[in-house]
């Protein structure tokens, strides 16, 4: 082989390494991009009729929403930051949650020290094989688990299987959309159906909404507000209006008993309640609140 020859085998052999480590540099570049991309995400929790919650904790902090607790933090928060050095004011960036029969999935993500949480875990009677951190939970039917994705990703369930937090370490078929806001909360009509304890002004709320297949509910940010918005799917076109009808005369009446109760009226939840506005379009019906900044505040005080 002549000097030429030569030299372009070479060049041709570099250039396929260089297009091969290429190829392999965009594609763990493209994994960790698509890794939370919302759709894929969600594809790990299980198929089931769940409600689902998805929160973009990096933009709520940078909104200024999560500020430091004027109220104690609950004990086992506390004991928990103290063992495991994670805070999810300062920690935490995302978090997207599934509440099933099965159990609760989280995935989150965020700055985790594992040997720290690994430690946490033993010195709570639990254990820990590989990557997998299994504790017992406050009942003996509840039994926590939690395992790292990625070194910024954790992976953990409550559920009557101590394996379960496994569940969420493969991807399924992305789904087919989910909502783009910040924070949002998508609801089963059977869930709705099913109220427990709850205010006298949300079980009323709830009520009227329980003939919904499912809502979905987003907050997003308006001007120097935050709105929640509500679009609830309907079987028909009279299930929907007889629902938007439904909000409207649960919203009056709540106002009129707030008008008659002045500790109800300044009461956060009654305020947002009060302030709902409804329309119906085919067989979704929508709705806005305004949500104060002093309601989030309260929902997030002492922990």
């Amino acid at each position: 082989m002549t000097v030429a020859r030569r030299q372009i085998a070479g060049v041709a052999i570099l250039a396929g390494l260089l297009l091969t480590a290429g190829g392999i540099i965009g594609y763990r570049t493209y994994s960790s991009l698509t890794f939370f991309e919302p759709r894929r995400l969600l594809s790990r929790f299980p198929a089931e009729d769940a409600l689902a919650v998805s929160i973009d904790v990096s933009l709520l902090r940078r909104a200024g929403l999560l500020g430091d607790s004027k109220a104690a933090p609950e004990p086992d928060y506390k004991q928990f930051v103290d063992g495991t050095g994670f805070d999810y004011k300062r920690d935490l960036d995302f978090v997207a949650a599934s509440f099933s029969k099965s159990g609760t999935f989280f995935i989150a993500r965020g700055h985790f020290q594992w040997p720290r949480l690994r430690e946490y875990a033993i010195h709570q009677g639990g254990s820990c094989y590989q990557d997998l951190c299994r504790i017992e939970g406050s009942r003996p039917e509840r039994h926590i688990s939690f395992l790292p994705l990625r070194d910024d990703a954790m992976a953990l369930a409550v559920s009557t299987d101590d394996l379960a937090a496994t569940r969420l370490t493969k991807a399924s078929q992305p789904l087919a959309s989910v909502p783009s806001a910040p924070v949002w909360i998508s609801v089963p009509g059977a869930e709705l159906r099913r109220q427990n304890s709850l205010p006298p002004g949300m079980h009323m709320m709830l009520s009227a909404l329980t003939s919904a297949d499912r809502i979905v509910i987003t907050f997003v940010p308006a001007g120097q507000a935050i709105e929640a918005r509500m679009e609830a799917t309907c079987r028909t076109l009279e299930d929907a209006k007889a629902l938007a009808t439904q909000l409207q005369n649960t919203t009056r009446l709540l106002k009129e008993a707030a008008a008659r109760n002045t500790t109800a009226a300044d009461d956060e939840i009654t305020a947002l309640l009060t302030s709902g506005s409804f329309y119906q379009s085919d067989m979704r019906v929508n709705g806005k609140w305004p949500v104060r900044r002093t309601l989030l505040a309260a929902l997030t005080d002492g922990i």
